[in-house]
């Protein structure tokens, strides 16, 4: 009884342990995958001369805010711009999304879906396989990290570069975070909603699958029995 407990205990762990390690890839793709680019592209402008620290301090210094709350303020505009960066990287893929999506419209839905012809990471098997073996995903998620890290990251380099270094015309913050704002939300607008819709489909479509499989499996028990 002693061995049979401790054998649960370790099979209900090991599950466990998995989740943590794929919750910490999606942590890691955060920071990777946003984080980093865009403090690349805000140290640019530093670089540049454009702004400073020094400005950053004095702007915050009538609020006198803690130093814990200026991190985090930091860590959300590193965060945020890192967004930005990630859909000037994933622009053309994007547009190609929207493109085939009218198609598919035009054609009363005979058109293919890039969703379903280019490897999304948003599959059903692979969400299946993401619950029931998600050790196997180590490598992908590794690796979709990883080249997240590059687009962001060359996006950040070369706006930055454009924006802080060829443009010699001083342009307020404001006016850079309303082009920002508005190139997100075009984009939200064009094709956000439908890769939500998409991810929506494919995951109800894996929890039936799932369900088949579970109710396939419980048949199987008793017919055992």
């Amino acid at each position: 009884m002693a061995k049979s407990g401790g054998g649960e205990s370790g099979a209900d762990s090991w599950p466990g342990l998995l989740s943590e390690l794929t919750k910490s890839f999606l942590i890691l793709r955060d920071i990777f995958g946003y984080a980093l680019p865009g403090a690349v592209f805000l140290a640019i402008g530093v670089l540049c001369r454009r702004f400073s620290l020094h400005d950053v301090q004095n702007f915050l210094a009538p609020y006198q805010i803690p130093a814990w709350l200026a991190l985090v303020l930091a860590l959300g505009a590193c965060y945020t711009t890192g967004h930005a960066m990630a859909q000037v990287a994933y622009f053309t893929k994007n547009w190609k999304y929207f493109w085939e999506k009218r198609k598919k419209a035009r054609a009363g839905g005979k058109a293919t879906s890039p969703a379903k012809t280019e490897y999304t990471g948003h599959d059903p098997d692979l969400i299946e396989l993401r619950e029931s073996h998600p050790a196997m995903l180590n490598e992908f998620e590794r690796q979709s990290t990883i080249s997240q890290f590059r687009g962001g990251t060359a996006a950040a380099m070369l706006s930055g570069s454009v924006i802080f270094y060829v443009i010699r015309v001083p342009l307020p913050i404001g006016l850079l975070v309303g082009i920002a704002g508005a190139f997100q939300l075009l984009e939200f607008w064009l094709c956000g909603l439908d890769q939500i819709q998409d991810v929506i489909r494919d995951t109800i479509k894996a929890g039936q699958n799932a369900k088949k499989q579970d109710s396939t499996q419980q048949e199987s028990n008793a017919d055992g029995h």
